[in-house]
This record gives structure tokens, C-alpha cells and sequence, in this order.
């Protein structure tokens, strides 16, 4: 009797101690829920509260989230409420898993299970069905997996419950990825992706730009994921989701591996790291350790790659993990493929392989069978390697064909959305055109009547104003020229004072090229627009456009020959984020290029501003090129802020050029970049190559940033 009064004692001091801490720490949700528990005596509500707290708990106190649930299971218990019991189990089995407990996991929502179908509660068999598929996933039962996910996903369309419909799309996804089908799971992600956004759901729209990241890495569209895992990374940090932020920063570290970008790989998986030893979730490091393996293997560190390897395999075996066992092991035969000891790799692929079948994950099992081959080749086991090759090429041509369809999957959503854009576009221009039509309509009519009325007046009037307009536009002609003729003395004045001086010289020429060029470009694009039209205009007007255009041209001849140093005013006042997107938005109106502006690592401090103009002008420059010469479509700016490096990315979808030729022969264009990129003592590549596009690479160190 005294060891159960002190064990209820025990525990209201606990509850008493977290109510104390949660009052000063957390927010008014959890202040409630404490407030309800101590004021109410009907056991029921509270088993209710208890079962909320250790939810909110689970994440970041769980130790204290799994007092709460064995208290609301013991108070269930007692009073028989079942239906409490099946929730508190719910919470303990969460708890597990999140903790890497799969096993002890699996059979706590097992036991939850039972209960929800002895009281027939249809979204309780749904919750635990889809706690199961996570569970069942990882320890390597993909086919107990996939029974679980489709009792989940047709439990919760027959009740209704879209949100937790969603969350089920997420994992069957998971499972089409195992199993190499990668367009089945980006249907799915878009689907669940299309039901949060239609809840407003922003808490959990960040599990679609996780997943849609990820899916987008498989197919190697590196911008794509990079997308998805920085808006994850917005919303994440918005309600301070520190549980998914880790999971994006071991993405983001996973990308940037992929992009061979190696040290910034590490500095984001250590980010990761953590997070969640703050969240004391250290039995799920495995995956940090096969990325932080992966780069030190690329960097020829094997000893440390050896290391991180050895240190996932053995927390993935401890905590009977069998995802990502197949990989482990893969990438630890391929480093003693590299250092010649093939049978050592031979041995890792053998039980790689053994892995991946159990998990059926084809793609594992591809990259292995030609790893086998290999090793058989080098090693003279021929007939070996001729039955791994066969392997190979089958399973290859299996799944060659999902491949193909899923790499445009997104671009053909993309291509319908501005088929209905263009189509609505076309719409209105008819309209326009017919209100036009009829308003030109009822003015000949007019005309006609005036015209027989008139004919003689009018026709001697309108010669009178068309000589008179005609004066007008001259007189305008004359006194615009007379003014350019002053600015151009007045700079020829300038230029006269700084004759002597060399540097000042170059930055004039720098800038006539990278800034004016650039504008008057824009404004003959715009101009251009308009010539499209011109056709259904009067005769009259066209020559008069062609006078315009002409003098259009003539302008931007002269304005070549003035240097003014003047600034961006939305860089100056914004900075370098603002004046880009500003940079976009116009270049887009003109529809001749669709621009894609990515940052990480921008926060709300400024760089100094000759060091913003620089980058800007640089840009600037790189996009003018883009639209004389690829002929691209696309183009996408990434910056990403560092705290010892700057890295911008520009990549378009052109026609690419020969680096050799255009090395022998750079213009202008090149020679002013390369003259910034120097004066900030940075480091300016080019990746191109004819008909396949170019990108250009940027990195700035941080020490000439002040």
C-alpha cells in the first residue's frame, strides 16, 4: 500500500514540477491543457488532457511526453476507458519510434490496434494501420508495409478526414519509392501536397516539400530539390519545427554531396547532427553518418569514410533498421573497390545485396548487380560477372521505361498550366479585338456620313493638322536633340578631366557595357513586343512607328557614349534579394525568358553595397548574354550566403557554347565579369557545352565581404 502511494507520488510531483516549468517555457495550448487537467475532476477529460501533453511532449521532452501517457493509460485502465488505453498506446508507440525503438514500437501499436477494433472505432484502426506502415517500412517488411498503408488510405476516404488522408498519401509514396516506381509516388505527393494547400494546412505542407525534395534528388534535378527542401526550410522555421529541420538540413547536406560541393555538405549534415542530439534522438544518426561517410570517401579520406560507414551499419543494425542497410553497406564495398581490395568489396555488395532484396528496393539493387559484375571482371571470375551482367541489364530495362515518363511528369503539369494560361491569354485578346473591331466598325460608319457630308473640308482640314502635328513632332525632334547635344558636352567635359586616369576608364567602360547595354536591351524587347501588334494599326501610324523605332535606335547610339554613375535605386534602398526579383519581374513581362531566383542564408543584415553592386552587375551581365546569344528558355540564379563563402549559381537551358573557343575569343561581356569576379578575389567557372546548356559558377570569399 505505502509502495503504491509513493509511486502516485511520485508522479504528481513530476506532473506538479513540468506544470511549474511549462507555465514559465511554453505556450498558452500547453498552459490550457495543464489548467483543464488540474481543475477537472471527471477522469475521462483528463486522460484526454494527459494524451494531448504528451503530444505536444513527443518531440522535445520525451521522456516527460511518456510520463503523461503511462499516467492517462493507468487512469484508463482503472475506469475501463477503453478508448483512452488505445490513445495512450497510440502516444507511447509514437514515442518509440521517433526514439529508433522499432521493434518495441511495432508491438505497442499492434496492442492499439486490437483495442480500436474491439471498439470499432474506424479512425482509430486508421491512425494505427498508418503508425504500422512507417514502422513495417523501415524494419524491411515493405509487403506488411503496403497492406498497412492501403487499410489506411481506404479507412480514412471513407470517413473523411482529408488531413490524415494526406498524411497517408505521403507514406504509400515512400513505399512506390522502394520499389523504383517514382512517378506513382510524385502523383501521390502532388496529391497530398494539393489537399493541404486546399486545408490551408502549413504545418504539414512542409512534409510534401520534404518528400518532393527527396523524390527530385532521386532523378538528379538538383535545383528542384533544392527548391522544395528551402521552402521546407520556411516553414519549418516559422512554427520552429526543429524535428523536420534536422531532416531538411541532412537533404540539403545530401544535394549538395550530389553537386560535389563536399565541405558545404558537411557543414549542413553537422547542423543536423545537432538538432537532434538536442532532441536525444541519436539512434537515428545513421542517416548523417552515411552522408558524412560519402563525403570524406569523395574528399580521400577513407580511414574517417571507413569510420562513419562502420557507424551506420552498426546503429542501423542495433536498432533492427533494415532501410538504408543495402546503401550502407554499398558504399563501403565501393571504397574497397577503390582501393583495390575487391574481395573485401565483394563481401559488402553480397550483403548489400541481401539487404535490398528483402527491401525490395530496385534501385539499390541495380547500382549492386553492375558493382558485382565489376568485381568479378577485375578479379577473372568470368562466368560470375557474365550472370551478374545479364542481372543487370534485365532489372535495368525493367525499370528504364518509369524512368522516362517520370523525369517530365512535372514539366507536363507545368506545360498544361500554361496551356491554360496562354489560352485564357487568347481569350481575352479576341475580346479585346472584337470590342475593337466594333468600335472601328461604328467609326467608318460615322465617317462615311461625314465624310460624304464634308469631303472637301475635311479632307483640307486634316491635311492642315497633319502638316501641323507634323511641325510639332519636328520642333520636339530638334529640342530633344539640341538637349542630348548639351549632355553630351557636358560629358565630354567629364571625360576630358579624367583623362589621365586608367582605372576610372575601365569602370566607365565596365559599366557602359554591363549596365546601359543591358537596359536599352530591355527596352528594345519591350519595343519588340509591340512590333508584333503594329500590323492591325492604321498605315499612318506605321510609318510613324518606324520613324519612333528608327530614332529609338539612334537613341541608344547615343546613349553608348555616356558614362553617368548612377546606382540602383532598389539596391540601394532593398538590397542585392530585392533588385534581382525586381531584375526577374521585368525581364519576364517581355515573355521572352522565364527566370527562377533562389536564395539560402540571406538574412535581414546587409552586404556592403559596393560588394552588392558588383554581384548585382554580374548577374546582370551573365542574363544580358543569356538573352543575345543561348536562346534559352530558362534560367535559374541561385546565392547561397555561407559564413566563410558566397556560391552563385546562374544555369540556362540554351544552346551552350565551345569554353575553348570562347576562352580564345572573349568579348566584352566575359572579360567585365571576370574583372568583378577578380576585384572581389573570387573564382569564375563555365560548364558548357554545345546544345546542352551552360552553367556558371561564382564562389566569393567571405574576407573580401565587409
Amino acid at each position: 500500500m505505502k509502495r503504491k502511494y509513493c509511486c502516485k507520488l511520485v508522479i504528481l510531483v513530476i506532473l506538479l514540477l513540468d506544470i511549474f516549468y511549462v507555465h514559465a517555457q511554453f505556450n498558452g495550448i500547453t498552459d490550457s491543457l495543464f489548467l483543464k487537467f488540474r481543475n477537472c475532476n471527471n477522469d475521462s477529460v483528463k486522460v484526454l488532457c494527459l494524451n494531448e501533453l504528451s503530444w505536444q511532449y513527443r518531440i522535445n521532452l520525451p521522456d516527460s511526453a511518456l510520463v503523461y501517457a503511462n499516467k492517462a493509460k493507468l487512469i484508463s485502465e482503472k475506469n475501463g476507458f477503453k478508448a483512452g488505453i488505445a490513445t495512450s498506446l497510440n502516444r507511447i508507440g509514437e514515442i518509440e519510434r521517433i526514439q529508433g525503438n522499432y521493434s518495441q514500437a511495432i508491438e505497442t501499436f499492434t496492442k492499439a490496434l486490437q483495442i480500436e477494433k474491439e471498439i470499432n472505432n474506424t479512425y482509430g484502426i486508421a491512425r494505427a494501420n498508418g503508425q504500422l506502415t512507417l514502422l513495417f517500412e523501415s524494419t524491411g517488411q515493405i509487403d506488411k508495409a503496403i497492406n498497412a498503408a492501403q487499410i489506411c488510405i481506404k479507412l480514412y476516404k471513407e470517413i473523411n478526414n482529408f488531413s490524415a488522408l494526406a498524411n497517408s498519401y505521403d507514406r504509400y509514396a515512400r513505399l512506390y519509392e522502394h520499389q523504383g516506381k517514382i512517378d506513382s509516388a510524385l502523383n501521390l505527393i502532388y496529391s497530398e501536397l494539393e489537399i493541404q494547400e486546399q486545408l490551408k494546412d502549413s504545418t504539414n505542407i512542409v512534409y510534401s516539400y520534404i518528400s518532393l525534395a527527396n523524390l527530385y534528388l532521386k532523378l538528379k534535378k538538383y535545383s528542384k530539390a533544392l527548391e522544395y527542401n528551402n521552402r521546407a526550410i520556411n516553414v519549418a522555421v516559422k512554427f520552429d519545427d526543429q524535428f523536420n529541420l534536422s531532416k531538411i538540413y541532412i537533404n540539403i547536406s545530401i544535394v549538395y554531396y550530389n553537386l560535389n560541393q563536399f565541405y558545404t555538405s558537411i557543414e549542413f549534415n553537422l547542423k543536423s547532427i545537432e538538432i537532434k542530439n538536442k532532441l536525444k534522438q541519436g539512434k537515428t544518426l545513421d542517416a548523417n553518418y552515411d552522408n558524412l561517410g560519402n563525403c570524406y570517401y569523395s574528399l580521400g579520406e577513407y580511414d574517417k569514410a571507413i569510420q562513419f560507414y562502420n557507424k551506420s551499419i552498426a546503429l542501423k543494425e542495433e536498432n533492427e533498421k533494415k532501410e538504408g542497410l543495402g546503401i550502407a553497406y554499398t558504399n563501403l564495398g565501393n571504397l574497397f573497390f577503390t582501393k583495390k581490395q575487391y574481395k573485401t568489396a565483394l563481401f559488402y555488395y553480397q550483403k548489400g545485396l541481401i539487404n535490398a532484396k528483402i527491401m525490395n528496393d530496385k534501385l539499390i539493387i541495380l547500382e549492386l548487380y553492375q558493382n558485382i559484375y565489376k568485381s568479378y571482371s577485375i578479379t577473372g571470375q568470368l562466368e560470375n560477372a557474365v550472370a551478374f551482367n545479364d542481372k543487370y541489364i534485365s532489372l535495368r530495362d525493367s525499370i528504364d521505361a518509369t524512368y522516362r515518363n517520370t523525369i517530365n511528369l512535372k514539366e507536363r503539369y507545368q506545360d498544361e498550366q500554361r496551356k491554360n494560361q496562354l489560352l485564357e491569354k487568347d481569350n481575352l485578346i479576341n475580346e479585346i479585338k472584337l470590342k475593337r473591331k466594333n468600335i472601328m466598325i461604328i467609326s467608318l460608319v460615322g465617317g462615311i456620313l461625314l465624310l460624304t457630308l464634308l469631303f472637301f473640308t475635311i479632307s483640307r482640314s486634316s491635311r492642315l493638322k497633319q502638316r501641323t502635328l507634323l511641325a510639332e513632332k519636328n520642333s520636339e525632334i530638334k529640342e530633344q536633340k539640341i538637349t542630348e547635344l548639351i549632355k553630351d558636352q557636358e560629358l565630354k567635359s567629364m571625360s576630358a578631366m579624367m583623362e589621365g586616369q586608367e582605372g576610372e576608364r575601365k569602370r566607365i567602360a565596365q559599366d557602359l557595357h554591363d549596365r546601359l547595354g543591358s537596359m536599352l536591351s530591355m527596352v528594345k524587347l519591350h519595343f519588340k513586343s509591340v512590333e508584333e501588334n503594329i500590323q492591325t494599326l492604321r498605315e499612318n501610324n506605321i510609318l510613324m512607328y518606324s520613324k519612333a523605332n528608327n530614332l529609338l535606335d539612334e537613341a541608344c547610339d547615343e546613349v553608348r557614349k555616356i558614362a553617368n554613375d548612377l546606382t540602383s535605386g532598389i539596391l540601394n534602398k532593398f538590397g542585392l534579394i530585392p533588385a534581382l526579383n525586381n531584375l526577374k519581374e521585368s525581364i519576364e513581362a517581355t515573355g521572352q525568358l522565364k527566370i527562377e531566383v533562389l536564395n539560402f542564408g540571406f538574412d535581414e543584415s546587409r552586404l556592403d553595397y559596393n560588394i552588392e553592386i558588383n554581384l548585382y552587375r554580374i548577374i546582370q551581365e551573365l542574363i544580358s548574354n543569356i538573352l543575345k546569344h543561348s536562346k534559352a528558355s530558362e534560367v535559374s540564379i541561385q546565392l547561397l550566403k555561407k559564413e566563410k563563402q558566397l556560391n552563385i549559381v546562374v544555369e540556362d537551358n540554351g544552346l551552350g557554347f565551345d569554353i575553348n573557343q570562347a576562352k580564345n575569343r572573349k568579348g566584352m561581356g566575359l572579360k567585365n565579369i571576370e574583372s568583378r569576379v577578380n576585384s572581389l578575389n573570387g573564382e569564375f567557372n563555365i560548364d558548357s557545352g554545345k546544345g546542352a546548356g551552360t552553367t556558371i559558377t561564382i564562389d566569393i570569399p567571405l574576407k573580401s565581404i565587409k
